[in-house]
């Protein structure tokens, strides 16, 4: 990261560039940093890491031939008064602000979400988390940051965000002292509901826990996100040291993260793959 001059930050979000969380990053980060906004011109939340793959423009028209998108696509934007309101999903958004602009930003800020984002589970969900993921595959390290908000959605201002932009802030101006992304890729940051004042902070891991129910039921299926409803129950079925402890228990949760994916390294494992897919080779190598 820049250490000679204030540091230029990347900031989208998935809940679309009006959303008041991104305005309380954006006016909290401009005091120490340069910002460019690069964001979803609607809501996109739990898009994961989508692309616009595929997708010619609003209305999806498919009528151009294959070849013209196969390696590419059209992300169109307009012009924000914060910067770029981009027709496309928060992976889109990153990899725009890391490689079509300049200058080339040292950090990349993906936030401030409304609802929380917590657990291995999500990573791969949230568009929040993902833009930050899809940054740090690219080389530049990301800060995601989620709120939990149950209960307080329809009536959530700039001012409410105000905890998280101010953390996220302040690790952004410290960075260059400490040299954290030297070590980490990105960091996955949660902030305890707007009228909860933070008993702490907490660096955590995130919970394993999962739990997704669905059920058929009169010519549909329901979905039903158990781990959600527990929350708004403030009940806790997550060890000591996860985000959704620390969340719960009303501490900041920061979880230093690299990217995924670990392989598992096992004689036992590479045996057992060695011995399935060895027939399926036979089979063809006898044709």
């Amino acid at each position: 990261m820049n250490t000679a001059e204030s540091p230029h930050v990347l900031l989208t979000n998935d809940d679309g560039i009006d959303a008041p969380g991104l305005r309380a990053l954006y006016d909290a980060l401009s005091v120490s940093a340069t910002v460019t906004v690069v964001a979803p011109k609607r809501n996109q939340s739990a898009v994961g890491r989508s692309l616009s793959y595929g997708r010619t423009g609003e209305d999806d028209d498919l009528s151009m031939d294959v070849t013209d998108w196969v390696f590419s696509a059209p992300v169109p934007y307009t012009e924000h008064e914060l910067g770029y309101a981009v027709d496309g999903t928060p992976c889109d958004c990153a990899i725009v602000g890391v490689n079509a602009l300049e200058p080339t930003p040292d950090l990349v800020v993906s936030g401030c979400n409304v609802g929380a984002n917590m657990g291995t589970y999500v990573f791969s969900r949230s568009g929040t988390v993902s833009a930050a993921l899809e940054a740090a595959f690219l080389g530049t390290p990301a800060i995601a940051v989620s709120m939990d908000t149950l209960g307080y959605e329809p009536t959530l201002t700039v001012d409410d965000f105000a905890v998280a932009a101010d953390v996220v802030a302040d690790i952004v101006e410290a960075v260059p002292d400490v040299g954290l992304f030297d070590r980490v890729d990105y960091l996955n940051i949660n902030v305890p509901a707007p009228d909860r004042e933070p008993t702490g902070l907490e660096v955590t891991r995130p919970t394993d826990v999962y739990e997704m129910d669905a059920e058929d039921g009169d010519g549909k299926f329901e979905l039903t996100n158990r781990l959600w409803k527990q929350m708004a129950a403030r009940d806790i079925p997550d060890p000591p040291g996860t985000d959704r402890h620390a969340i719960l228990e009303g501490r900041i949760s920061i979880s230093p993260l690299a990217t995924p994916y670990e392989v598992v390294e096992a004689p036992s494992v590479e045996r057992s793959l060695e011995r399935t897919v060895s027939s399926s080779l036979r089979r063809y190598s006898s044709h």
